[in-house]
């Protein structure tokens, strides 16, 4: 909503509640009046513990950005927004929806668009308790506000600067040491690389359980923008098609029409670096027991193959000095008895359906690094001479293991890739990266 339409929605307000207040018998019907009265008589208590957590940054693109955050009654939400850390003259964004707000008793989706590129930006979610006091007529209570944040805007001219975690796994105290880790360490945007849940997404609570509101790790995306890649256990359950009711997708404008349904997809700057997303889908093939016949990964994968081939010709991406792709399931894997998802025997160690139409799409056009999750452990395997790209996977969950955050940063003329093992506190490893040849 911008001010003019903020203002126009403050004056509706302030008239309905004068013709609330009003005892007009020669205009009103006198059941109008009543319900005039019984409105306005109406007192709703302030709603303390509506907002459960701080909210969540995601869905970042160079000119919007996705805001959700957990309520614990039937609410309306909005998002005061400034270009100051007073929030002096914000402009206020309402819950997304047309012509209905999309009200919830447990999360609030806030969009912020028209943004600028590359700009730091400040403000505060809130939310106001929804009740009927007279048949379909609706009064809000008191907004009840977060603490004021602050996020930047992906772009050209945005810091060269991300992150990546993945394999979290519902292990809460492990990820907060790597969310105080990146927020320690100043990063503005993290790519969350698959992975989240352990078990089955049955209800909507457990997704808001592992995406919002995480144990322990309270605010943890509140000046961190987050990109959502899904992973293999992303997928599982009953509840994991409505995903996009707590962790945003995509707007439908950053895509053609023929790539409606690539909603996780993104390929944008940060920075002198180009971020591009793939979705590996699940480890296993579609025709496997376990997928009960409702999946289709492998027109999904094909789908995402034309939609990259597409993002290169965009200027922005082939002109980017580095780029850096994203999967889940792992694109090498050198051990030749790997599993490759192919079979109905255990699970993918690797992607090849991925690594096959994906792969030469990326080196012909010098991608230098692949990150990617899935196996648990940190690996680093360099680019060949047929193989423009690098891959490192991260560490998660296990007994011979660590978790690790995969910082990126230019400095100087290289990108430098840190690979931190946030059980101890050491970097595990380093990898530079020279700018592409154009």
């Amino acid at each position: 909503m911008n001010n003019a339409n903020r203002r126009g929605f403050i004056k509706g307000m302030t008239t309905l509640s004068m013709l609330a207040a009003a005892k007009c018998g020669s205009a009103m019907m006198p059941s109008e009046q009543r319900a005039y009265d019984k409105y306005n008589a109406m007192v709703i208590p302030r709603p303390d513990g509506l907002l459960d957590g701080e909210p969540v940054l995601q869905a970042p693109a160079p000119d919007s950005m996705g805001i959700a955050f957990a309520v614990t009654a039937l609410s309306n939400g909005f998002v005061e927004l400034a270009d100051n850390p007073e929030l002096k003259n914000p402009q206020t964004f309402m819950a997304e929806g047309m012509p209905l707000a999309a009200i919830d008793k447990r999360v609030i989706r806030v969009r912020l668009t028209g943004l600028k590129p590359g700009k730091r930006y400040w403000y505060r979610a809130g939310a106001a308790k929804l009740v009927h006091p007279v048949g379909y007529w609706t009064k809000p209570s008191e907004t009840v506000w977060s603490k004021t944040h602050s996020f930047v805007t992906p772009g050209e001219n945005a810091p060269s600067h991300f992150a990546m975690m993945c394999d979290t796994h519902e292990e809460f105290t492990q990820m907060s040491r790597i969310t105080s880790l990146y927020r320690k360490l100043g990063v503005p945007l993290v790519v969350w690389n698959g992975d989240i849940p352990t078990s089955l997404m049955n209800t909507k609570d457990d997704i808001v359980k592992n995406y919002l509101i995480p144990p322990k790790n309270d605010g943890y995306a509140a000046d961190t923008a987050i990109l959502l890649n899904r992973g293999n256990h992303d997928f599982r359950g009953f509840a994991a098609n409505r995903l996009g009711e707590v962790m945003m997708p995509r707007l439908p404008s950053e895509r053609t029409m023929r790539d409606i349904a690539l909603d996780r997809n993104f390929a944008f700057r940060m920075g002198d670096v180009a971020l591009i997303g793939l979705d590996t889908g699940e480890d296993k093939p579609d025709n496997h027991p376990a997928n009960g016949g409702f999946t289709q990964f492998t027109p999904y994968r094909r789908a995402q193959t034309e939609w990259l081939k597409d993002q290169f010709k965009r200027p922005e991406i082939a002109n980017a000095p580095y780029i850096v792709a994203f999967t889940h399931i792992p694109l090498i894997e050198l051990w030749p008895g790997a599993n490759p998802g192919t079979t109905l025997e255990d699970y993918a160690v690797w992607q090849k359906e991925c690594a096959d139409m994906w792969g030469p799409i990326l080196t012909a056009n010098g991608v230098q690094l692949v990150l990617a999750g899935h196996i648990h452990r940190y690996r680093y395997d360099a680019a060949t001479p047929t193989r423009s790209w690098a891959e490192i996977t991260g560490g998660g969950r296990g007994t011979r293991t660590f978790q690790t955050l995969v910082e990126c940063k230019v400095e100087g003329s290289e990108l430098l890739v840190r690979v931190h093992n946030t059980d101890t506190g050491a970097i595990a490893g380093e990898h530079r990266f020279a700018p592409r040849k154009g």
